[in-house]
């Protein structure tokens, strides 16, 4: 069976989340490596924190789903994701950092333009294809941890309002 068939949408948006920790701990510390800047390694420290976060969640949703403490642990497990592998390293590392710069690099963009996007030292410009590739794939974990979270609010406001009958407000 496929693992988003038989998980929960919280645990598959966990599994997606987890998955942009790794890749990014890879990215930044291959980056870390080749550019000799070892302040990338920041980031792995930054997703070890936040998976612990996210597991420690996840592990309070499973032992208590319902009520006010799984209404915590689902707030805290979605905060975080949307802050961290959906928003700073999807949305803003990988979208903005790598997939934007790519296309303007190789879409011709001026010198002077890149320099103002993507100021060196904190940016690189394409040289390095393992680093941009890395840097690039942290989108596709990233839009899955949110449209499976997406899933579970949508699962959970269904639950709440009486097995998918309309809202009153």
């Amino acid at each position: 069976m496929r693992w988003s068939k038989t998980l929960s949408p919280v645990a598959r948006s966990a599994v997606a989340s987890l998955a942009v920790l790794l890749l990014t701990s890879v990215h930044h510390a291959y980056g870390a490596f080749i550019y000799r800047t070892p302040w990338r390694l920041h980031m792995v420290a930054i997703a070890a924190v936040t998976a612990v976060v996210l597991l420690g969640a996840l592990a309070v949703l499973r032992a208590r789903p319902g009520g006010w403490t799984g209404g915590v642990a689902l707030a805290v497990f979605a905060l975080t994701t949307l802050g961290v592998p959906v928003g700073m390293i999807g949305v803003f590392e990988g979208a903005y950092n790598h997939v934007l710069k790519n296309v303007f690099y190789f879409g011709g963009a001026s010198p002077e333009l890149l320099g103002r996007l993507f100021p060196p030292p904190t940016y690189e410009l394409p040289n390095d294809f393992l680093f941009e590739l890395t840097g690039v794939l942290q989108v596709v974990p990233a839009v899955l941890a949110a449209v499976f979270l997406v899933h579970a609010f949508r699962g959970r406001r269904q639950r709440l309002t009486g097995a998918g009958l309309p809202e009153v407000l």
